[in-house]
């Protein structure tokens, strides 16, 4: 017997949808771009307050069309530390994905764009207490797989922390039909 999801990811997905049909009829790219990263806020901070990705409280902070890239901030908790007192591993991947699935899903025009790999490189260590900073790029779109690159870093020093590459696939894959 499955086990019943904690969120109605039928109601969410319909939201996103919904939202993306109606954004997909403004003809400014830019316009369009910032439009959805202040629905993807309200999504990720209200929708989802309860939820991971609600609880890593990103922000977006910048977004260019021309360049097809997005910024976040994340704030950082006593509760993300690792061993040593600095920002877990886990919580840069998390930053990492959810700033890359939000502009890969803008690329799909779809309301889900999977992450299907993702590759991180850890430079140097985030205090906790600072804030990490995600800007992503995407670097290449095509009909079914998006490639990102993102780079991260600290705010209190400006050093990068860590990089990140990215395959999301460009479909909706709630929608296959599965055996």
């Amino acid at each position: 017997m499955a086990k019943e999801s904690i969120v109605d990811t039928k109601a969410a997905q319909k939201k996103l949808e919904d939202f993306m049909n109606e954004n997909a009829k403004i003809e400014d790219g830019q316009e369009r771009l910032e439009k959805y990263m202040e629905f993807t806020m309200i999504d990720n901070n209200v929708d989802q307050k309860e939820l991971y990705n609600g609880q890593m409280e990103g922000q977006y902070t910048d977004c260019n069309f021309d360049e097809l890239s997005i910024t976040f901030e994340f704030p950082t908790f006593k509760n993300q530390a690792n061993r040593v007192g600095a920002l877990h591993g886990g919580a840069f991947c998390g930053a990492f994905d959810m700033t890359i699935t939000a502009l890969a899903r803008f690329c799909a025009g779809s309301p889900f764009a999977p992450t299907i790999s993702l590759d991180v490189k850890y430079i140097r260590p985030i205090q906790i207490g600072d804030t990490f900073i995600v800007k992503a790029k995407a670097t290449a779109t095509g009909k079914r797989v998006i490639q990102i690159a993102c780079e991260g870093y600290s705010k209190d020093t400006g050093k990068l922390a860590a990089t990140a590459s990215s395959v999301c696939l460009a479909i909706d894959t709630t929608k296959e039909k599965r055996k």
